[in-house]
């Protein structure tokens, strides 16, 4: 058995925003990934873990077979991905189900070392990088059920089932994702202001402290796509009681005015011009789950002002949340598997166009 530190090897490929100047893999965002071809029968990981409230879970993928989710132990541990298999090779996927946790924003996962006792060979090289912007449904809240469970815990969530995990697979690219449930554009669905996304875009981890979060990202990763998932919960905010700031005594409160709604305009072009500008070999495509409405109309008014100023960028909708049959439900009223699986066929077919 031969024990190999997790950034070491070039034959391991990992997904997810992180501060290189770490000496480890802290797995900050949803989906963040390890993912390696190893010929072998066996394999361990080496796991740090702290958390107070809100635990991280983890996801072992062994040749397509999802065989653990777990939260791993406080503090380091050395964990069994896979024993006594035949030593040919073999394709892992170690992957973070869960979003980051601002409520437990000290919290965290950290990759360390593999250990084996044989060889990693050379992955397979992806043939597109993807960026997922979003909010619960692509942190995979709620994704795989059932529709009668309504807790608000980190077991609610599946990054491994998404549409952005499905999307990837399916044009065999390697991914990263931003994105924290109920946060927007303008702000979160509470219309607090500190829930908006394009706030913290140039941040390693906006909403955590720990691993270095709150610096600067290098925007090491560059994106061939980006896919923008957001205005579901600028929608709920209008549909919320006002926020006062406790500290200032500022009272937020979003609308359907029509200033309101050219606010939100405003707000979605100039985050388009930040990816633009951080990530200027990308296509954007903002996708929406409204096909009408107030949101909608913000929304489709920004991609066309952006896409008149020369912006590649389109806008597309791909499952409607109104439209969704009982089926395609999961748990806390959000989209589940096969509500996941159409946004995906549809995005496919959008990024390959």
């Amino acid at each position: 058995m031969k024990t190999i530190a997790i950034r070491s090897h070039e034959h391991i490929r990992l997904n997810g925003r992180f501060d290189p100047s770490l000496p480890h893999f802290p797995m900050m965002w949803s989906s963040a990934s390890a993912e390696m071809k190893l010929k072998a029968s066996h394999l361990e990981v080496q796991l740090e873990c702290q958390y107070t409230s809100m635990a991280p879970y983890l996801s072992f993928t062994v040749d397509g077979v999802r065989s653990q989710v777990f939260v791993p132990q406080k503090g380091k541990h050395w964990y069994p991905v896979f024993l006594n298999l035949s030593k040919s090779p073999h394709m892992v996927r170690i992957a973070k189900e869960t979003q980051p946790f601002g409520g437990d924003s000290e919290g965290f996962v950290s990759l360390i070392a593999i250990r084996t006792n044989g060889t990693l060979l050379p992955l397979e090289k992806e043939k597109m990088r993807i960026e997922f912007i979003g909010d619960s449904i692509t942190s995979g809240e709620g994704c795989k059920g059932p529709r009668s469970f309504m807790e608000w815990v980190p077991m609610a969530f599946s990054s491994s089932d998404t549409y952005a995990k499905l999307t990837a697979e399916a044009l065999n690219a390697c991914y990263q994702v931003i994105s924290q449930s109920g946060w927007g554009v303008l702000g979160a669905w509470d219309n607090n202001p500190s829930g908006s996304i394009p706030k913290v875009y140039t941040k390693i981890c906006g909403p955590v402290q720990a691993q270095n979060a709150q610096a600067a990202y290098d925007f090491s990763f560059r994106p061939d796509k980006i896919v923008i998932a957001l205005g579901t919960n600028d929608a709920g905010a209008i549909g919320s009681p006002a926020f006062t700031d406790p500290e200032t005594g500022i009272t937020y409160k979003l609308t359907d005015s029509e200033q309101d709604m050219q606010r939100l305009t405003d707000a979605c072009c100039d985050f388009i011009r930040l990816l633009t500008e951080k990530n200027p070999d990308a296509q954007l495509y903002w996708i929406l789950f409204y096909d009408n409405g107030p949101i909608y109309c913000a929304v489709s008014s920004a991609v066309n002002q952006m896409q008149t100023a020369g912006v590649d960028i389109r806008l597309s909708v791909p499952l409607t949340l109104d439209g969704m049959t009982a089926a395609q439900m999961g748990s806390r009223a959000h989209p589940g598997i096969k509500a996941h699986q159409k946004i995906s066929k549809a995005l496919v077919k959008l990024l390959k166009e």
